[in-house]
This record gives structure tokens, sequence and C-alpha cells, in this order.
């Protein structure tokens, strides 16, 4: 069993891991952190409580986490995922509401609560992680394991042709959270661009209807109808579900131990994720595992069954 802290920024594909992540058997999830990211964390934090509502799921705690960057100004994506973060569509009266405590206050208060059992998934910029690293230095000795969704080792970035979004968003962030010295795992857009869902499959797989079924529908169709065409796209890339999946599958994912750091400086590359892999050049030991390759098709039907299982 993994106690998991989701930290995130809903987001539409971040939308789609919640849903797997509470298909899962293998996963209990302790919390979920919000951060601003695709769109500003006040919005963020309601649609996570809104996809909680949807499935009547109120006994998982909802923390509201920094609305700002650590250095650099916000950025967003709501070109991708719509005004609201989940494809403009309408969301219903929130009934749910956040804890008072602060985000990065609820990582610290559960990682000790559940000395060694706790993985953070960061599916969102890696702020409130690194500002929980800032109040408490020691807590990375108490995590079992951090899995990010962010980054492009070995492949263009994804908000410039250097770096992927969520590194972009907070580099110092994420800065600060890779050399934590924590266990560290890093899905990057070197495999999750290559998990894709096609429109007519999503409509194929949700025609049966039901609340998570529709739901997914409704969140994508902004992302086909709206984003893709402009970058003649024709698929869905599945970075979050993937990242999550890695969690109690990580055999999904092939690894590599690199030692990566972040471009905090440049005015072209700032936010990049600079991997060195060859003992020769490398300036430290490893400090994460990074994905290199994928099992794509394994994966897509892992998320099927599992959102088949879960809501038919």
């Amino acid at each position: 069993m993994h106690r998991i802290i989701l930290d995130t920024d809903p987001g539409i594909d971040d939308a789609l891991a919640f849903f797997l992540a509470l298909a899962s058997p293998e996963i209990q999830l302790e919390a979920i952190t919000t951060v601003s990211g695709n769109v500003d964390v006040e919005q963020t934090t309601r649609n996570a409580l809104t996809l909680l509502q949807l499935l009547d799921r109120g006994d998982i705690p909802v923390a509201r986490g920094s609305r700002y960057p650590i250095v650099r100004t916000p950025v967003e994506a709501t070109e991708v995922h719509g005004a609201n973060g989940l494809g403009n569509i309408e969301l219903p009266p929130l009934k749910l509401q956040p804890i008072a405590q602060h985000a990065a206050d609820l990582i610290i208060e559960k990682v000790h609560q559940y000395p060694g059992e706790i993985t953070l998934v960061a599916i969102g910029p890696l702020t409130n992680l690194a500002l929980a690293l800032r109040k408490e230095p020691g807590l990375a000795q108490h995590v079992r394991e951090v899995v990010i969704m962010g980054g492009a080792v070995r492949v263009p970035g994804n908000v410039t042709p250097c770096a992927e979004f969520n590194i972009f968003a907070d580099p110092h962030a994420a800065h600060m959270v890779f050399h934590a010295g924590w266990p560290l795992r890093l899905v990057s857009l070197d495999v999750t661009q290559l998990v894709t869902f096609a429109r007519e499959h999503i409509e194929e797989f949700t025609r049966s209807g039901g609340v998570v079924k529709d739901c997914i529908r409704q969140v994508t169709s902004f992302y086909f109808e709206r984003f893709a065409p402009f970058y003649g796209i024709s698929t869905f890339q599945m970075h979050d579900p993937l990242c999550l999946a890695t969690v109690f599958q990580p055999d999904l994912v092939t690894w590599e131990e690199a030692y990566v750091d972040v471009e905090l400086h440049g005015t072209l590359t700032l936010g990049e994720t600079v991997a060195y892999f060859n003992d020769y050049n490398r300036p430290d030991k490893p400090n994460m595992r990074v994905s290199s390759a994928v099992d794509a098709e394994r994966f897509i039907r892992l998320y099927v069954e599992r959102i088949e299982q879960a809501w038919t």
C-alpha cells in the first residue's frame, strides 16, 4: 500500500490522474495539496474539491498551497486547460471546503505522522514541496519517495524549446526539491509525450457514460477543440496519469540514474532540466532516477481497466 500526498494544479490531465488514484487499490490517498500552475491556486483548489465532491470523497483533506512561485513571476496554461482549468466545463456549486492548514504544513504533518511511508506525488509546479523543505529541513529524511511529473531530459520542452511547464513555472522550487537528498524519480516529457489517447478512443471508452467517464469526455473536449488543432496535435498526452501510475507500477517505465539540475539564470533557457548520465562528466553523484522509455500501450490498458472497474 502506498500512502500518497498528491500535490497538484488541476488541470485536465491532473483530473484524469485523480480518477486513477481513487480507482487503484494500491493507493491510499492521504491528502491533496494544491498549487498555482495551470490556473491560479484558488481555482486549482476549487477544482480539486469539485472532483472529490463528484466522487463523494469529502473524507480526503485538501490544503490550499502557494499562489506565487519562489522567485519568478507566475505563469499559467489556460490555453491548454481552459480559464477554469477543467476545459471550461460548468462546475457545480461547491459544498466542500479546504482545510485551514497551508499545503506545506500539511505535507510536514503527514510525513511526521507516517515516517518513511509517505510518497509525495507532484504533478504541478514544485512550490509547496520547496516551502515544506524550507520550513522543515529534515523532512527529506522521513519521506518514502518523491515522484515528479516534470522536466524534459533528452527532448524539447513544451513551454519553451528548453523547458517543461511544471519546472518552468517554478524553477527555483525545482532546484530545491532536486537537491534535497530524498529518493526521487522524474517522469519527464521523454515518456509522457509517448502515452497518448486519441479522441476517438476516449469517445469509445466513455460511451457507456457515468459520472467519471462523462467528466473525462467533457474536460478533454476543450483540449481537442481549442488547443490541439492550433498546434497540429491529434492526441491527448497523459502526463500526470502516467506519473501517478509509476508509483505502484514502476516497471511501466525504464529508469536511468542521473544527476539533474535546473537552469536558473538563462534568459532563453530558464527552467531547463540538464541531466548528466555518465560518470566522467557528472558534477556529483546521481540525485534521481529519470524516465527514459515507457510501455505506453500497457499503461493505456491499465488506465481504461481501472476506470472501468471502479465506475461501471
